[in-house]
């Protein structure tokens, strides 16, 4: 059984068992020698909880990785998350991911595709030296073409100026991460 099968089965009975305390909180009580009487359901506490356990280990958590303008070199923030993310990968070996290269509005259309492309390489590069295989990893430019953010602002060209990960195949749930922006000259923004 794989671990997707039995973490589905566990949340469903889960599931099954909050649903039936549920009922069985708002359904009627009777106390000894008394009539039954309805018995209020509690309030609800809002909580965050990080996964744990078998489901902690389904999420593959990887960060976007930022370029200054026109380059396609690592900052020192990006070699962290790639660090981390080859942790990751390496503990998923079954894991298979598209890399894509982006870039903000300027440039020309071609100029922009050969930039991301440099950009997706980079990074393929950066994680095959840690070990990572470069099977598991496809490279993919986008240019220009697939904006994260809208209009010309020094915030929204530095967060299209980035390369994502896509899933493509693997046993888990990957989570995507912001990463850190950096300004035209590789500082970081936030």
């Amino acid at each position: 059984m794989t671990r997707l099968m039995l973490v589905t089965l566990v949340l469903a009975l889960a599931l099954g068992l909050a649903a039936g305390c549920k009922k069985k909180q708002q359904g009627s009580t009777q106390t000894a020698g008394g009539p039954a009487t309805e018995q209020a359901a509690p309030p609800r506490v809002s909580s965050t909880e990080n996964a744990t356990g078998d489901l902690r280990d389904l999420l593959l958590e990887l960060e976007r990785v930022h370029f200054a303008f026109d380059g396609s070199e690592l900052v020192p923030a990006a070699r962290e998350a790639l660090d981390k993310a080859g942790r990751g990968l390496m503990a998923h070996a079954d894991v298979v991911l598209y890399v894509d290269g982006n870039t903000d509005e300027r440039g020309t259309g071609e100029y922009n595709m050969g930039l991301g492309d440099r950009r997706a390489r980079t990074v393929v590069n950066y994680l095959t030296s840690l070990g990572v295989s470069k099977e598991n990893l496809r490279i993919t430019s986008f240019g220009e073409e697939n904006p994260l953010a809208a209009g010309g602002s020094e915030l929204a060209m530095a967060k299209n100026r980035r390369v994502d990960f896509r899933l493509i195949r693997g046993d888990v749930q990957l989570v995507l991460g912001e990463g850190t922006p950096i300004d035209d000259q590789g500082q970081p923004l936030e």
